[in-house]
């Protein structure tokens, strides 16, 4: 399989809000087949979420899957999750600062307010209607693929620009320390 072309940071695409997927779109086979594309290619490239605005289409659709890993081993898992059409109907008044990337700005980290807690709807590949109550990481990812939906990105969220750095100075910054304190 071949990894999808992504889209980056200045692509008009990424400040535009995607158009809701119907259920006739939905429950064709053939709708299957680029959720299949944006795991792998998220896979590919480290990521943990993949809206399909990264991948040029404007449609209501992102992809998440959550392991633990040497960045994130406190983590909770999510096994592979497709959202269509989702919407936060619920956000926890308590709010958390956090470091967050997106595959559209590769090699960049930034400090992300983000609520602690969200409730959330959504359609997966099926058709078929979720609500989730999400907390933590998972919240996070989930209102960070569902702001990509929505034509925002996370440097929009950043309180403090100056915490905007590279991955390899988060590296030595950031982590390093995170792990001395462990």
């Amino acid at each position: 399989m071949k990894r999808l072309p992504r889209t980056y940071f200045g692509n008009p695409i990424l400040r535009k809000k995607a158009k809701r997927v119907s259920l006739v779109q939905i429950r064709k086979p053939a709708f299957r087949n680029p959720t299949k594309r944006m795991f792998f290619t998220m896979r590919r490239v480290g990521g943990v979420g993949l809206a399909a605005p990264q991948i040029n289409r404007s449609i209501q659709l992102a992809v998440i899957e959550i392991k633990k890993s040497d960045i994130r081993p406190d983590v909770i898992p999510l096994k592979t999750t497709v959202i269509i059409n989702p919407e936060i109907t619920s956000y926890s008044k308590e709010e958390n600062n956090d470091w967050e990337g997106c595959l559209s700005f590769p090699g960049v980290r930034g400090l992300v307010p983000r609520a602690k807690a969200i409730t959330v709807k959504y359609l997966d590949e099926f058709g078929k209607a979720h609500i989730l109550k999400l907390k933590g990481f998972q919240a996070r990812v989930f209102q960070h693929e569902i702001d990509h939906l929505n034509g925002i990105v996370y440097v929009n969220r950043m309180e403090d620009m100056r915490t905007l750095m590279t991955f390899d100075e988060f590296k030595q910054r950031i982590l390093k320390n995170d792990l001395k304190s462990k």
